[in-house]
């Protein structure tokens, strides 16, 4: 007896070491390549395995802008003006100077409730941009506008990023109600102009 008592723990532990689950050893394992990078080889597969298609996805589904708003190109001044028809809520124009620079010209067409400057931003695509922008009071006092001027440098490739996708583009500017506007080809057009693509 006193032999099974002192074997008893032995074959516990015996038993214990038996039941013990192992990994599976597969030779035939490969590391993943190392051209990998973020989520390039999961285009195909639906979130949240592929964060980066999930967030275009997200983005393009937002509504558009309704109520007869629309982007209108004028040609001849390289100039897109968004909103209703006669009545421009805002407009993207590229100005060519003869020397070869150009600049964006940014106009919120709301009148400063006072003089001074605000921030206009661009949100969109997954992607956002902002700019200074200045108010612009009427000669007479009454009414105006915000303006914007940029060169075709680094602010400008931000802002047209933010509208180089599917989805809309939320305008803000300091103070005031948020513009969603359409990514389209009109103001597409006007920014390639500018920036000389």
């Amino acid at each position: 007896m006193w032999r099974l008592l002192t074997l008893f723990p032995l074959l516990a532990f015996l038993a214990l070491l038996a039941c013990a689950k192992q990994d599976p050893v597969d030779d035939n394992a490969v590391a993943p390549s190392d051209e990998l990078v973020g989520d390039a080889s999961t285009t195909g597969l639906a979130s949240p395995a592929n964060a980066a298609t999930a967030e275009a996805v997200q983005q393009a589904a937002l509504p558009s802008a309704t109520g007869g708003l629309r982007w209108i190109y004028g040609a001849a001044q390289h100039i897109a003006l968004f909103g209703p028809p006669g009545t421009p809520a805002f407009s993207i124009q590229c100005n060519k100077a003869r020397d070869g620079d150009s600049q964006l010209i940014f106009v919120r067409y709301l009148p400063p409730t006072g003089g001074g400057n605000a921030t206009l931003g661009f949100t969109g695509n997954g992607q956002a941009a902002s700019v200074p922008i200045a108010a612009v009071i009427n000669p007479d006092g009454t009414g105006g506008q915000w303006q914007a001027s940029i060169s075709s440098g680094d602010n400008a490739r931000d802002v047209a990023e933010v509208f180089s996708g599917p989805g809309a583009v939320n305008i803000s500017l300091t103070g005031l109600a948020p513009l969603v506007v359409p990514a389209t080809a009109e103001p597409r057009r006007v920014l390639a102009d500018c920036l000389g693509a």
